[in-house]
């Protein structure tokens, strides 16, 4: 007999801890994309304002990003919140365009603008992002 109640309290048990186990990945996965919308917003707001001095409204802008100091997918999750929050413009890695956003700390762009002042002209800064435009030769 005490067999039986054994068993029927170790099956609510896992059942309980199952449905506990359940809530508490589903509420994880809820707060997950509520954050998700506000890094996403706070993109959008950084680098608004950021391009608003670029002439056209498609085409290619550069992006470079200190990548070296970040984790490799802190580097490729930035870009691509930059990538979508800049829509319809499309970013291309490197700064081979007119225009180029830098996302580089403050002291890694002095040394970026020292070593290419004759090649950009600082536009805009903001957000902890830079816009450079390509010198005219």
């Amino acid at each position: 007999m005490k067999k039986k109640y054994f068993q029927r309290a170790a099956l609510i048990l896992v059942a309980v801890l199952g449905l506990k186990g359940g809530f508490q990945n589903f509420s994880a996965v809820f707060d997950e994309r509520v954050n998700d919308a506000a890094v996403i917003a706070d993109w959008e707001k950084r680098l608004s304002k950021l391009v608003e001095p670029i002439p056209f409204e498609r085409g290619l802008v550069g992006y470079l990003s200190a990548s070296e100091s970040t984790a490799a997918g802190d580097a490729e999750g930035e870009f691509v919140l930059a990538q979508y929050a800049l829509a319809p413009l499309i970013l291309e890695r490197g700064t081979e365009q007119e225009w180029n956003i830098l996302n580089l700390d403050p002291e890694t762009f002095k040394q970026w603008l020292r070593e290419h002042e004759s090649e950009f002209e600082l536009v805009r800064a903001g957000g902890g992002m830079y816009l450079v435009r390509k010198a005219a030769p």
